[in-house]
């Protein structure tokens, strides 16, 4: 999700804030008992039972419930991760962004003509309790919300948010009937909001299309919400204390969906301890689930670590290749990437991806694909050298390994007892080879991970980042960019803005896990892997 589209999430409470600035002859309104008393109830309370599902319509979009909005994001600020964004300023960047300034005006315009004021004071106040809002981001990257927040009898300032904003005197203001019910509809400019209020139930929405659908699904005239998705009406289920239930719709030649082969995925994070469960379903179920020996290959200094147990080689290199549809550069790599059939046979489902580091702009990977059958890949290896390098140069990286590298050693094979290894570099191969021989330390020798990816496991996804060396990877690359490139910006700039968020992400640790899967239905857990 784009990062106007985060700071999107945060401006929708601040629309609705309307401060009063102080002013202690505002009209108080009616009084709260008999405000909700004037309205009907909905059907259904829980938030996220409203969030239409046409919300994933977009393969870029989002939808997040809570128990406690406010709750929630207290303690998510006293977390190590929300420290370290507030250290390095990320919070901040977002606070400070054009969208927001543009509507902390329209909050000033709210307040003074209202009839129905709320001390800014009161807003936090507002934002306890259950709440869910969906974004869609726009291929203009405007982002569109739904927001749903649940009201109980000592939560009238959220129904007085809503009736602020339906009687605004002036022009811009309107109220149409949709279901029998009044959907409330304030424009300034280029901007609109829809409300729509009940006794128990506040709705609102930037889209018009949405917020009728929302207000359908809580009168129940019809429709299906996202609590539709079975994976993510559990999550859901699970929400009490400070946990998060998330839901994305991906991008069809996006990473997650072109590596995995998912096309939703579905998040709960328990923000307290950090442990965060995730599924989500994949676009075919996996015929097998292979076993992996990944970890012993991936050096222990390694950024990124990923290995997939249900990855037929030929479907997952041909996704790779299937990346920008009928771009014709894309086309000669997909045929560049075809596997001689003999090998092919010799692969299992498993394969890996690993990043090792950065060297000012290139980024040095590996990837394995696990072997089945050694005596017949070493028959068809020499076949694939030459399809895939355009002057394969045999390389002495250890006894027993075959290995060949291109004219410019940026991509180099080895053939190993239990993968064939690809990697961008020399030096990165050798690293792997080496590793797998015992020669180095291996990402099975990281506490706490080893126990969530034991040689031998059936697991769908093993994942592990280093955070501080992720961090590390990402300072090293845009300074590179800022001094080299200079597109739009330079290493000032840098070290203004990327510099203080990554020194404060390299104090966070490691994160690691692993996926299951049943049918087409991937499940799993992530956490934080401390003492490292």
């Amino acid at each position: 999700m784009r990062s106007r589209s985060l700071a999107a999430v945060a401006l929708i409470f601040v629309m609705f804030s309307g401060c009063t600035c102080g002013d202690k002859d505002a009209k108080k309104g009616p009084v709260p008992s008999e405000l909700l008393k004037s309205l009907p109830r909905a059907a259904v309370s829980r938030p996220s039972a409203l969030v239409p599902k046409a919300v994933l319509d977009s393969p870029r979009s989002m939808v997040v419930a809570t128990a406690d909005a406010r709750g929630t994001w207290d303690a998510f600020m006293r977390t190590a991760p929300g420290k370290a964004l507030v250290e390095g300023r990320a919070i901040e960047h977002v606070s400070l962004s054009a969208q927001m300034e543009r509507l902390l005006s329209f909050s000033h315009d709210l307040a003074s003509a209202s009839e129905h004021p709320l001390a800014a004071d009161r807003l936090a106040e507002a934002l306890s309790g259950p709440a869910a809002i969906g974004v869609v981001d726009g291929d203009d990257g405007d982002a569109d919300l739904v927001l749903v927040k649940e009201v109980d009898g000592s939560q009238e300032f959220v129904v007085r948010l809503a009736l602020m904003v339906s009687t605004v005197k002036g022009f811009g203001v309107s109220t149409k009937q949709h279901e029998g019910h009044p959907l409330h509809e304030l424009r300034r400019g280029s901007r609109t909001l829809h409300v729509a209020a009940f006794q128990n139930v506040l709705l609102a929405s930037t889209d018009e299309a949405l917020a009728k659908a929302a207000l359908s699904l809580a009168l129940d005239k019809g429709g299906e919400s996202v609590e539709s998705i079975t994976g993510y009406k559990k999550e859901v289920d699970k929400l009490q204390g400070h946990r998060l239930a998330a839901l994305m719709s991906l991008e069809p030649d996006g990473p997650p969906a072109l590596l995995l082969g998912l096309s939703r995925l579905v998040l709960g994070l328990d923000v307290d301890s950090g442990q965060l469960q995730l599924g989500g379903e994949l676009s075919d179920s996996p015929d097998t689930v292979a076993a992996f020996r990944a970890l012993a290959y991936v050096p222990r200094d390694a950024v990124l670590f990923s290995s997939l147990g249900a990855a037929n080689a030929e479907a997952f290199l041909e996704r790779l290749g299937d990346a920008g549809g009928n771009n014709a550069s894309v086309k000669d790599v997909r045929k560049a990437l075809v596997l001689p059939a003999e090998l092919e046979d010799a692969l299992t489902d498993e394969a890996f991806y690993g990043l090792l580091g950065v060297s000012d702009t290139r980024f040095d990977h590996l990837l394995g694909l696990g072997l089945k059958d050694g005596a017949a890949a070493a028959k068809a290896f020499p076949k694939l050298a030459k399809n895939w390098l355009d002057k394969p140069d045999k390389k002495d990286v250890a006894p027993g390994v075959s290995a060949f590298c291109n004219s410019t050693e940026g991509l180099c094979l080895a053939l190993t007892k239990d993968y064939l290894l690809a990697a961008t570099d020399l030096e990165s191969l050798q690293a792997a080879v080496e590793t797998g021989l015992g020669k180095r330390p291996a990402l099975s020798d990281v506490k706490g991970f080893q126990q969530v990816g034991k040689s031998g496991d059936t697991r769908f996804l093993t994942a592990y980042v280093d955070t501080a060396k992720a961090a590390d990877a990402m300072l090293t690359f845009f300074r590179a960019v800022g001094r080299d490139q200079s597109q739009g910006f330079d290493t000032s700039d840098v070290d203004a803005s990327v510099a203080p968020l990554c020194e404060a992400l390299k104090k966070l640790p490691a994160y690691g896990g692993g996926l299951a899967v049943d049918g087409n239905v991937v499940a799993g857990q992530f956490q934080p892997l401390q003492g490292q």
